[in-house]
């Protein structure tokens, strides 16, 4: 089993353990939907695929497993660490965190990961609400993909 395809089974088990109804749908459809335009994004600016997925993924991680957006981006960096350690370099483990970690805070520019995930959410929100009204930074960010 690849690296990736093992953190989507804990995934799933954790999303299937902790989440019910209509808040596991989402959780399951827009967690695969951010990582699969991390995917796109990762192709075109030449990133590692297999660690934007994977960052694409767990980005809301613990918004779903503790239902709370409260420091989110933190906490869903904290709640993966643990599950990297043994398969990723620390520099891929770094990487993968800090993107997560930074994913909320659209208005201040980081790394290239950091700035994959942040476009893929914004788009992932316009593409299940066309009509959303965003702040100048969102709508900036998502009008370098939607002309």
């Amino acid at each position: 089993m690849n690296r990736y395809e093992k953190l989507k089974e804990f995934f799933f088990q954790s999303i299937d353990e902790h989440c019910h109804g209509i808040y596991k749908q989402k959780a399951m459809f827009h967690s695969l939907q951010v990582s699969t335009l991390c995917q796109m994004i990762a192709i075109n600016k030449h990133l590692d695929i297999e660690l934007a997925m994977i960052i694409g993924l767990f980005h809301d991680f613990s918004q779903f497993i503790n239902h709370s957006s409260f420091d989110h981006s933190s906490r869903s960096q904290m709640l993966l660490s643990p599950h990297l350690q043994d398969d990723f370099s620390i520099q891929e483990q770094q990487i993968i965190c800090t993107a997560i970690k930074n994913h909320s805070d659209k208005q201040r520019i980081d790394d290239p990961y950091s700035e994959l995930v942040k476009d893929a959410d914004i788009l992932a929100q316009y593409f299940n609400e066309p009509d959303i009204i965003l702040n100048d930074v969102s709508q900036k960010r998502l009008n370098i993909y939607i002309k």
